[in-house]
């Protein structure tokens, strides 16, 4: 081996140690941000609930050896969860309660929230390293993104953190010409949240500019085998409790973080343009198909070929910024995509920064907020001025990715070239 192929696989084996370190140090900051909230006499589970706040119900914490068949294939221990969740949850639920006995020694039930963090932690750092592959020569982007202070706010505290690594995964998995793993991928994870489906219509689109539609066709028929094989058992033996989590999973009522609502409460009464409440489902469908209609558009009209990524990434914030919520879960699915897309570090602290202040007031008491004297003559409360902004930031990278894409900028940075 020569000198030179010796340093880069040198620099390579540290640059994955760094990753590694700053996935770490991001959990453990996620975990001993919530240490308070175990200490029984601080009461900060009461007085700051959406801190302290765990997908993990006292149900899933005893399952015994004779619960796990029921509960891996009808959604979990509690039967509430998409049916993949609930496979994760009854081996973890019944791994802690037969620890005990398997290493003789005494663990409380504790350990489950401990073991949920742990996989999540594995999950996380799985999502970095798909960046990093995605990131080509610029593996210096994931290394930021996996610092992301929203992670360390709230991406613990959901299992959507398994869908977004599907959502990667699957995007890698077309990047390196392998569709049909790209629609296995999203198979899963369309059995934990609806985002990862997006990526199908990306592929459309992408096989729209090349005519070639057989990519297309291959994800498609893949994705809907994955899918089938998670969810179709549960919907053979429970199909009322299945159907439940499915509509769970697409549908979500009009959210204050909506655009809509953000809209009525804070724009309407400065302009007098409203938007009438009974019409805003009428409105998001239109909204949402003339969005399509742009990102397919664009893909076809930008002068150089877009990355997938672009696409995907132009789709995914069309619907957070047209849907009926904009909860500070889904910025957990942007920032993957945005560090791509971008790959401007000061624009995603800024946008980092916006949002954990919005999660600042989401979370502290409503009197730890006053109104700010140089807005007081407008009647904003800071909650109100963050969500404002949050939107035109997300606004921002829509347009920025739009004009990158017309200019030919950044497009080549990603797919097959940045993986040789």
């Amino acid at each position: 081996m020569s000198m030179e192929g010796a340093k880069k696989r040198g620099g390579g084996g540290n640059s994955g140690l760094l990753l590694l370190g700053l996935g770490l140090y991001t959990v453990m900051m996620a975990y001993l941000l919530r240490v308070p909230c175990r200490v029984p006499n601080w009461n900060l589970a009461e007085d700051v609930p959406e801190l302290c706040a765990t997908v993990i119900g006292t149900g899933d914490m005893g399952v015994r050896s004779t619960d796990v068949a029921g509960g891996f294939f009808t959604g979990g221990p509690t039967g509430d969860q998409p049916v993949l969740v609930g496979m994760i949850t009854t081996i973890i639920g019944w791994f802690a309660s037969n620890l005990s006995s398997l290493l003789g020694i005494d663990v409380d039930q504790g350990i489950y929230l401990d073991l949920s963090l742990v996989l999540l932690a594995l999950v996380w750092l799985a999502i970095v390293a798909v960046v990093s592959s995605l990131s080509g020569s610029r593996s210096s982007d994931a290394l930021v993104m996996a610092l992301s202070p929203v992670v360390v706010l709230v991406g613990f505290q959901t299992w959507d953190l398994w869908a977004v690594l599907f959502m990667m995964l699957a995007l890698l998995g077309y990047v390196r010409g392998n569709p049909a793993l790209a629609g296995f991928m999203v198979g899963f994870g369309a059995s934990v949240a609806f985002f990862p489906v997006v990526v199908l219509l990306a592929i459309l689109i992408m096989a729209a500019r090349h005519r070639f539609i057989k990519d297309f066709i291959s994800a498609l028929l893949c994705a809907a085998i994955a899918w089938i094989l998670i969810n179709g058992t549960y919907m053979l033996t429970a199909w009322d409790q299945w159907r439940a989590q499915f509509d769970n999973i697409v549908d979500s009522n009009t959210e204050q973080s909506s655009f809509w609502n953000v809209w009525n409460n804070n724009i309407e009464p400065r302009t007098g343009l409203a938007l009438d409440g009974g019409s805003v489902g009428q409105y998001v469908l239109l909204t949402m198909v003339l969005g399509l209609v742009f990102v397919l558009l664009i893909s076809l009209l930008s002068r150089r070929e877009p990355s997938v990524v672009q696409v995907m990434f132009l789709l995914l914030a069309l619907w957070v910024l047209l849907a009926k919520d904009y909860s500070l879960n889904y910025v957990l699915w942007l920032v993957p995509l945005v560090i791509l897309c971008r790959r401007n570090w000061i624009e995603f602290g800024l946008w980092q920064a916006v949002e954990v202040l919005y999660w600042a007031t989401v979370v502290l008491p409503a009197a730890a907020w006053p109104t700010l004297p140089w807005v007081e003559q407008f009647g904003w409360a800071p909650q109100d001025i963050l969500a404002v902004i949050r939107y035109l930031f997300l606004i921002y990278f829509v347009v920025a990715v739009v004009i990158d894409m017309f200019r030919g900028r950044k497009a080549l940075a990603l797919g097959a070239s940045a993986l040789t």
